[in-house]
């Protein structure tokens, strides 16, 4: 078993309380139907995400995203309680087939850390966008799990024989 399966296993195990003292950085693939403007269409994004989990917990993002003819780059500010969470941020689209740029601003709702799906509401160019999504987030760096003291922060996840 590999390092990224051991440590989301380790993650499930562990619970959000055991987390408190933790850093994470995630990134994976988002898949959204939007509804609004012409028609309906759905966009693919790739997202990394910061998360600081001491205390109050708060994360930023930000993403590329790809739409029928429209390319978008967006953050977002996002806090969460349990494994739901909300977001709100500035977002930028590309309209490659007009050759226009505007901006905008989303609001998400959203539920689970790794494995979940989301609920945006958009708003770009007076057009109102409502957008049903789901996504997968792996774990890519962290901090504050090195409870061994040996610096490498794994826990020694590779000596469990």
């Amino acid at each position: 078993m590999g390092l990224p399966n051991r440590f989301l296993i380790f993650l499930f195990l562990l619970g959000p309380g055991s987390l408190s003292a933790q850093e994470l950085w995630t990134i994976g693939p988002m898949l959204h139907v939007n509804f609004g403007g012409e028609k309906r269409t759905t966009s693919f994004a790739i997202e990394v995400a910061y998360w600081n989990l001491k205390g109050f917990y708060y994360s930023i993002d930000g993403a590329i995203e790809f739409d029928r003819h429209r390319i978008r780059l967006y953050s977002e500010l996002q806090t969460g309680i349990g494994l739901t969470g909300i977001s709100l941020g500035p977002v930028f689209e590309v309209n490659t087939k007009e050759g226009t740029v505007h901006a905008g601003i989303q609001g998400t709702a959203w539920l689970n850390y790794i494995l979940g799906v989301d609920y945006r509401i958009r708003w770009i160019n007076k057009t109102n966008y409502q957008c049903f999504g789901a996504y997968l987030k792996l774990p890519i760096a962290q901090s504050g799990l090195d409870t061994d003291g040996d610096g490498d922060g794994l826990d020694d996840w590779d000596d469990w024989d």
